[in-house]
């Protein structure tokens, strides 16, 4: 299952089925404003699709560490955005200073603790002074579904966190810290973390 989610289309196939691009979708739309000339950062951008459902007019730009996503991006929806194959770091940070959202959708747990607290340190000086970060992962809480437990312990990534786990690391980089913990936002049972993060 692992090594398929690797294709660029399979992972949306499995991305859609489940509702989980359709819960990125709502948390976006409950969470955030977003508006024409907003510079847009996307952390984990996969193969792009998000940006169908973006306002037009949008300055974004996508950064993924796989080849293959990025290629299909740029290939699909290289007209409304730019695509980089690289990590997101401090060089990048410099290089795009002035961002109004940086966003990292299912990201946070596939990424170490000591790791990602340099990397929210790069997205704190990346975004404008009133920017922010938004995150969507999976979560781990008491009495969730076993369902949804049981997709947590089986995903890619190694890093699942419960609510406290995420809110410190968040912490670590934003005096400003909005944590909220929703369960009814994919097709199947599935426990979402969604932060809201500013300077």
């Amino acid at each position: 299952m692992k090594a398929m989610l690797k294709h660029p289309a399979l992972y949306q196939a499995y991305q859609n089925a489940g509702g989980f691009f359709g819960a990125r979708i709502k948390a976006i739309r409950d969470y955030l404003t977003l508006r024409p000339g907003m510079r847009i950062i996307d952390i984990g951008c996969g193969p792009g699709y998000i940006l169908r459902h973006l306002p037009e007019g949008i300055d974004y730009t996508g950064f993924d560490v796989d080849e293959a996503y990025i290629a299909h991006a740029r290939r699909s929806f290289g007209h409304l955005g730019a695509f980089h194959c690289r990590h997101f770091d401090a060089a990048a940070a410099r290089e795009l200073a002035g961002a109004d959202v940086v966003m990292m959708n299912g990201v946070l747990h596939h990424i170490a603790d000591d790791e990602l607290k340099t990397t929210l340190a790069d997205i704190r000086d990346v975004l404008a002074d009133d920017g922010v970060l938004f995150t969507l992962d999976g979560c781990y809480c008491d009495g969730q579904s076993r369902i949804a437990k049981w997709l947590l312990d089986n995903d890619r990534g190694n890093f699942i966190r419960d609510r406290d786990g995420y809110h410190h690391l968040l912490r670590s980089a934003f005096a400003r810290v909005n944590l909220v913990i929703r369960d009814n936002y994919s097709r199947v049972p599935y426990t979402f973390a969604i932060g809201v993060s500013q300077k």
